[in-house]
């Protein structure tokens, strides 16, 4: 899973946008593990793959504290 880029989303304002086959392919990861809802382009839109974090999940907010991530401390 992509923990660099879960505290990346963390530290940022949301909603926050990405592009690209590996990102979008962690953030799929991180979707499925119920740490945070994101809206992915279709396919047939744009050559690359894009999707937009919107929101971090209560799940993801509890791990966020349990591995001692700041979780909105630049917000």
């Amino acid at each position: 899973m992509g923990h660099s880029l879960f505290t990346r989303v963390l530290a940022a304002p949301l909603p926050m946008q990405f592009s690209g086959s590996f990102v979008v392919d962690q953030l799929k990861d991180l979707e499925d593990a119920g740490y945070i809802k994101v809206a992915f382009s279709r396919p047939h839109d744009e050559a690359l793959p894009h999707a937009t974090v919107n929101e971090i999940t209560h799940l993801g907010r509890a791990v966020a504290r349990y591995f001692g991530t700041d979780y909105g401390s630049s917000a």
